[in-house]
């Protein structure tokens, strides 16, 4: 892995390299060879021995040409050594270059661990930022769901609301016409409501005065206002001032059973001044001076069946 980054380079570097260390190595041989050589030549000189030295000297011109040979040879040695000590300068600088290489590589084999580990990193933080995004994508799918959930939620409240809002218009209608309806009976409900405990207390059980539909229920019954009419007949005296209010109410109640009965069947007994008395319509008070005379008042309407043409009850009348 240290080579990735200049492998042809280093490639042909030791290529180099290995060719000089085959120079190198012949050239050591060669050396042994001479050297060799020349031993063999001192020894072949030094066996002549000096015993002779004539015959030497005589031999040495015939030995001129191995001497010269030999100093050829010297030469060649000392070239050979000169050449030996340049290719050892060129393997020293081809050591530190190499050697410089080798750190090169080293560095540059650092730096590539130091990439490795920040793209380790960098994976890491993509994979983390891949898993907040899958979080991030699963939870925009829930909120969807949800918002989905909620529109389709709305749209029917929506629709209920329309729903509910024209049931509340026909209600509001009905409403409207059931106030139009009620008006007349709260009126006139509240004005028996208003009348003091002590007066109403002769009513109790003829007009239930809990609501307004047991208020119009038992008003509207002729069995229930004819009781009214005696009860009032009864307490003349009492009710005082508010007769005039318990008289209303009685002829209210008279049309409440008309229209309990969808038709004009009752009417008062009230347009009676002037006549004559009529013992079939008429009743004397007590302060009726003559047993017969024309009706000077009215103290308490009467009720007239039109279908039976009779007087349910007679009219309370006076005269002087």
């Amino acid at each position: 892995m240290m080579f990735d980054t200049d492998s042809d380079k280093y490639k042909k570097f030791l290529k180099f390299l290995k060719q000089v260390l085959n120079e190198e190595e012949d050239i050591q041989q060669r050396i042994q060879e001479i050297a060799a050589n020349t031993q063999d030549a001192g020894r072949m000189y030094e066996s002549a021995g000096f015993a002779d030295y004539k015959q030497v000297d005589r031999d040495f011109d015939k030995n001129k040409k191995t001497k010269d040979i030999l100093k050829e040879q010297t030469k060649t040695i000392e070239k050979l050594q000169d050449c030996n000590k340049e290719q050892a300068d060129k393997i020293d600088d081809l050591r530190e270059k190499c050697r410089q290489q080798a750190e090169q590589l080293q560095e540059l084999q650092r730096e590539c661990d130091l990439q490795a580990e920040e793209k380790k990193n960098l994976e890491a933080q993509v994979d983390e930022q891949l898993w907040k995004l899958k979080n991030k994508n699963n939870e925009l799918q829930a909120a969807q769901t949800e918002i989905d959930r909620l529109q389709q939620l709305y749209q029917q409240l929506h629709a209920e609301k329309e729903t509910q809002t024209d049931k509340l218009a026909q209600l509001q209608k009905k409403l409207s016409a059931w106030e139009r309806e009620f008006a007349e009976p709260a009126k006139f409900y509240r004005l028996y409501k208003s009348l003091p405990q002590g007066i109403r207390g002769r009513f109790t059980d003829i007009i239930a005065d809990s609501s307004i539909v047991a208020f119009i229920s038992t008003g509207s019954n002729i069995e229930y206002v004819e009781m009214f009419w005696d009860s009032m007949k009864r307490n003349y005296a009492e009710l005082g001032a508010e007769r005039e209010a318990l008289l209303k109410i009685f002829a209210y109640l008279l049309e409440l059973c008309n229209a309990y009965q969808g038709e004009q069947v009752y009417e008062l007994l009230d347009d009676e001044i002037g006549k004559g008395f009529d013992d079939d319509v008429h009743m004397r008070s007590e302060n009726c001076s003559k047993y017969s005379g024309k009706i000077e008042k009215v103290l308490l309407p009467g009720i007239w069946n039109k279908r039976s043409e009779r007087a349910n009850r007679k009219a309370l009348v006076e005269w002087q």
